[in-house]
């Protein structure tokens, strides 16, 4: 039996896709032959950021270019000669391109039996509160992609166990893994690491969340939260860095101190080891984490955390359910700033119970933060509403559309697409006044808000602003 395993675009085509990189280690400790390729990275890096201004800006099929849709038919021919091909998919803005993908390989009559999986075959962009999720996952999108005959199966959740049984003609519904200790190491020996813009790769220590955000979907996908040792969570990137040369690694968890006496392990044991390794993850400000415990994290090789701060307000935080408070933020920000750890603030603005005064608790932190502002770096990004977030299900909304939402405010203030905006500057305004770097998702963020402001018009002031930032 032969696998083709296909990443398909949009999302970070810098390193190898995590993956495919990962179930071709499955498949390998189950005995199956595999090939990963991916399509995600060749794609981006043949046609630049246009291509993932397609995948991101929830186009249809119709809206594809002619020469996406022939780099398409072309790469389809790699696929030929395989008894299954396994789509993975990063998130909602992975489904068009993967539509168009299977289009493909119908027209070659390629005739592999053809299994989806990865977490953007959950719902999408343009779901509805109402739309039928009796499968609870929200996989109308998945089913039907089936139902067309573009596809033939396609997996909800982990595919440690699913895609194997599958292959193997045996019942392939499983129930959340409890145990996640003795994983196989993802395999990249079908990436030419030379060929991407950085020596990186993906590594797991946890799946799941031990918070559950209301404008994040994670809680949903994974169910409960589940770690690795972290004992062997270090074995992985030794073997990584002796096997490939890989000297830096980023996490893919959405928090890699969920369980903080694991990462406490897998600090010390990096630290004693002290090899050119860097690492960077997702990270919580928590309280609990003693002098000694950052002490361990910038000598286990710690590049950059990056932190979902959200707000500077601790009460939007709480109603966001991150669960910490000013004096934690204050103190982590002190601590690993004083250790020259780079730091990513992610922050959103807009949120549906964001005062005017709860945005300037925002500014008031960004401008806290100069001390280290040069080791700072700042993502922001306006508040969505998500399908599959409590958020989305929870806020009542008006407006013209999802993407233009508006609320009006417990003190009667209104949020509209045109605040959030302004917000979003206001923020980059005073990340630049303080020496912070914008992340490599500004550009393409500030075109998307241009865009959206010259559609609205009457908005030639602040789309100056921006242009200016």
């Amino acid at each position: 039996m032969k696998v083709a395993l296909v990443s398909t675009p949009s999302h970070d085509h810098r390193f190898p896709a995590p993956g495919i990189a990962y179930i071709k280690g499955v498949l390998n400790k189950e005995g199956i032959e595999s090939k990963a390729f991916d399509l995600n990275h060749d794609f981006i890096k043949a046609f630049g950021t246009d291509s993932v201004d397609w995948c991101q800006s929830h186009c249809t099929v119709d809206d594809c270019k002619t020469e996406y849709r022939e780099f398409f038919y072309e790469y389809c021919k790699k696929l030929i000669g395989y008894d299954w091909i396994g789509v993975s998919l990063f998130s909602f803005n992975s489904q068009v391109a993967t539509e168009v993908l299977l289009s493909c390989i119908k027209e070659h009559g390629i005739e592999s039996k053809i299994v989806l999986g990865g977490s953007g075959i959950l719902r999408g962009s343009k779901n509805a509160k109402d739309e039928d999720n009796s499968d609870g996952q929200g996989t109308s999108w998945a089913r039907g992609i089936v139902e067309a005959g573009l596809a033939d199966h396609y997996i909800v959740g982990e595919g440690d166990r699913a895609l194997p049984a599958l292959l193997k003609g045996k019942p392939y519904r499983f129930a959340q893994m409890q145990d996640l200790s003795g994983l196989p190491y993802p395999d990249y020996s079908d990436f030419d690491l030379d060929d991407y813009d950085q020596t990186l790769v993906t590594i797991t220590g946890s799946r799941g969340c031990v918070r559950k955000c209301t404008f994040c979907s994670v809680a949903n996908i994974w169910g409960q939260y589940k770690f690795r040792p972290g004992e062997e969570v270090a074995a992985e990137m030794i073997h990584q860095y002796k096997e490939h040369g890989v000297d830096l690694f980023y996490f893919s968890d959405s928090l890699v101190n969920g369980s903080l006496k694991e990462f406490r392990k897998f600090c010390r044991i990096m630290t004693e080891h002290n090899l050119p390794i860097k690492w960077q993850g997702q990270f919580i400000f928590r309280s609990g984490m003693s002098e000694e415990d950052w002490d361990y994290v910038k000598g286990s090789g710690c590049k950059s955390i990056w932190i979902g701060i959200e707000s500077g307000s601790e009460k939007v935080r709480w109603h966001m359910k991150k669960k910490f408070d000013n004096r934690a933020l204050y103190s982590s920000i002190k601590a690993a700033g004083e250790r020259g750890i780079h730091m990513l603030y992610q922050i959103i603005v807009g949120y549906p119970t964001e005062t005017e005064e709860d945005f300037q608790d925002t500014l008031k932190m960004i401008y806290k933060s100069r001390p280290y502002g040069k080791n700072i770096g700042i993502r922001a990004h306006t508040a969505l509403l998500i399908p599959g977030t409590e958020m989305f299900e929870t806020t009542d909304w008006h407006g013209e559309s999802i993407t233009k939402w508006a609320i009006t405010t417990e003190n009667g203030e209104e949020i509209n697409l045109k605040t959030r905006i302004e917000r979003w500057a206001q923020v980059y305004k005073a990340a630049r006044e303080v020496g912070m770097e914008r992340d490599a998702q500004f550009e393409w963020v500030r075109r998307d808000n241009i865009k959206k402001l010259t559609l609205m018009g009457g908005c030639e002031e602040l789309i100056e602003t921006i242009r200016n930032l």
